[in-house]
């Protein structure tokens, strides 16, 4: 083989690689604006900014997400995050679990959201809710990004999938989002 077809070659390989590393879908979009009232009370007011929300699918994955959204609430005399995700699934599956990382105006980190479902799902489409208690106000006013992704699933037979978590970093980064995922609380399993 001659030396510019064996570069070329290389060089081909060099451009195809990240297309094969990046083994997801990134669906962004709005989520509302950043400016709200809750309960009367304005947040972020003067403000053009809208919040965002991300959705990673891998399509190895069995559960694909087909949208989500948060919502701020109130609720037992505090402020809620409240979330509905649609799924479309595509095997009979026993659980998912489905995380909301939570980023603020200027793509830090602030927390994870986790919500499992350990339930007989069949194929087609199917919607989950979830509600967690926002513990500091600062965090309702300084959230903008969302970011969904499905974290685990497990198949009817006993097998068990994950999203890989280099995937997750690469995404992450290419959103221009701290690649801290972990909280205090929770950290995500490998």
């Amino acid at each position: 083989m001659s030396r510019s077809r064996s570069l070329a070659l290389l060089a081909l390989l060099i451009v195809a690689s990240p297309l094969r590393a990046q083994q997801y879908t990134v669906d962004r979009g709005t989520d509302g604006p950043f400016s709200a009232k809750i309960l009367g009370v304005s947040f972020n007011q003067g403000s053009t900014l809208q919040r965002e929300r991300v959705l990673l699918n891998n399509p190895s994955c069995p559960v694909q997400l087909t949208s989500s959204n948060l919502r701020f609430d109130y609720r037992d005399r505090g402020l809620t995050y409240k979330t509905q995700t649609t799924i479309q699934v595509q095997q009979p599956i026993v659980a998912v679990e489905i995380r909301h990382i939570l980023y603020d105006v200027f793509g830090d980190h602030m927390q994870n959201l986790s919500n499992v479902e350990a339930k007989d799902f069949s194929v087609g489409p199917s919607t989950l809710e979830g509600t967690w208690s926002a513990y500091r106000e600062n965090d309702i006013t300084e959230h903008l990004t969302t970011v969904t992704y499905v974290a685990a699933v497990r198949l009817s037979d006993g097998k068990t999938w994950k999203f890989p978590l280099e995937q997750l970093i690469a995404a992450l980064r290419g959103l221009n989002l701290e690649q801290k995922i972990e909280d205090d609380e929770r950290r995500p399993r490998p």
